[in-house]
């Protein structure tokens, strides 16, 4: 019986095909190796004066790439301490534990994860740079694409275009009365919204006429970005 069962064992050896075993070999690798990452953008959104909105376009703009992105996460640096809703999705928690991993102290806020701008982003989901008006450091704003420039609707067309030249940006312009000033300045105009402005706040994507100019605003992202 020994010998008929080794007689079985060399058939079966000679049998087996390499190249099967090879290729079984490389799938098994293949199975290891993590699945590649999707290119996250980075995006600056630099006010052109104080208190002209910019954290609320930051966050809105932030939020609704978070539920486009397969993370359904995003990250917003800014300047201080950063404040939002006690409410988060788990996407956006556990973007929080992975930055907390590093040494990087967050929060999470709705669909976003909360970090101060105070030293290089990782990029593992869309990031959104926070910068008010006098932090657009030129080596920040450099690195990233694209940068829109956020002015209020009284300002001096003009001045927001020299702005805008300087820093290669786009320009947004929030609460406009008159829009025949802006025409062909724009890249987009963002109506005022009380609730719209305590949703992003919150890291959610607002809804109605301001979230329509948020989503369009990610859509020329998005395209720049690729």
């Amino acid at each position: 019986m020994s010998g008929f069962g080794d007689a079985l064992a060399r058939a079966a050896a000679w049998l087996v095909d390499p190249e099967a075993e090879e290729l079984a070999s490389a799938r098994a690798e293949l199975r290891l190796l993590p699945a590649p990452v999707e290119a996250c953008p980075l995006i600056a959104v630099v006010g052109l004066a104080p208190g002209c909105g910019t954290t609320t376009v930051a966050r809105a703009l932030a939020a609704t790439l978070a539920r486009r992105n397969h993370s359904g996460a995003a990250i917003v640096a800014g300047p201080g301490q950063p404040l939002g809703s006690r409410l988060a999705t788990r996407p956006a928690s556990r973007l929080t534990t992975r930055l907390a991993s590093i040494g990087r102290a967050a929060r999470p806020a709705g669909r976003l994860c909360l970090t101060q701008l105070d030293a290089p982003i990782p990029r593992i989901g869309p990031v959104v740079l926070d910068l008010p008006s006098g932090d657009a450091a030129a080596a920040t704003v450099a690195a990233a694409r694209p940068v829109l420039l956020v002015a209020p609707g009284d300002a001096e067309p003009a001045l927001a275009d020299l702005a805008a030249q300087s820093l290669g940006a786009r320009t947004v312009v929030v609460g406009p009365d008159d829009l025949s000033r802006w025409a062909g300045r724009a890249l987009v105009t963002v109506p005022r919204s009380r609730v719209g402005a305590r949703v992003a706040a919150a890291g959610w994507e607002p809804r109605g006429a301001f979230g329509r100019a948020i989503a369009q605003m990610a859509d020329a992202c998005e395209e720049r970005a690729a």
